[in-house]
């Protein structure tokens, strides 16, 4: 795998689906709720996705909210996202950005019922994982997979690469309380 691919509008929505199915989540009809350009300096843009969600006994309308961004992803998104809820008729909002996660904008997910997958080089992924020699990749690698970002017991920020059938990380990650 030489050079990624350009995360374009549509490159994310298949990679959030695929990352979700992969997940263990059942997708139901996905629709494009917004889109638009992010002003500078961010340089990126905001794809919005309403789609319903099932994952075991967990049934939600969710908003995928998908940020391309090169600077670090604030708080007031997660305000934002959550008064856009009812306008996209969804229950609970899944945040995917190719950006990092500032601290605050982790604590405040947290505390509003937000999931947060920070999109990630699929290279990266395997290689901290541990499976086979650094910088020789096997050909079925993804260019791209997410990492679920939450706190800790004590409060920490951690990210854990979302694995197959770990759908149930993503619903304890944000929505427990629900």
């Amino acid at each position: 795998m030489s050079e990624l691919p350009k995360v374009t509008p549509e490159y994310f929505q298949i990679l959030v689906i695929r990352e979700l199915r992969k997940a263990g989540f059942d997708v139901g009809d996905v629709r494009i709720h917004r889109r638009s350009e992010l002003p500078e300096p961010q340089r990126g843009f905001v794809l919005e996705l309403a789609a319903p969600l099932a994952h075991a006994a967990w049934h939600k309308r969710a908003l995928l909210a998908c940020r391309k961004q090169d600077d670090v992803v604030s708080r007031d998104v997660v305000d934002a996202l959550n008064s856009r809820l009812g306008n996209a008729r969804a229950e609970v909002v899944i945040l995917f950005a190719t950006a990092e996660f500032h601290e605050e904008t982790v604590v405040a997910a947290q505390q509003s019922g937000m999931a947060l997958l920070h999109v990630i080089d699929g290279r990266k992924a395997y290689d901290g994982g541990g499976y086979g020699t650094p910088d020789h990749y096997p050909a079925w690698l993804p260019a791209h997979t997410v990492e679920v970002v939450d706190r800790d017991g004590g409060g920490q920020i951690r990210a854990r690469v979302l694995e197959a059938g770990g759908g149930a990380a993503i619903v304890l990650a944000a929505f427990e309380a629900d």
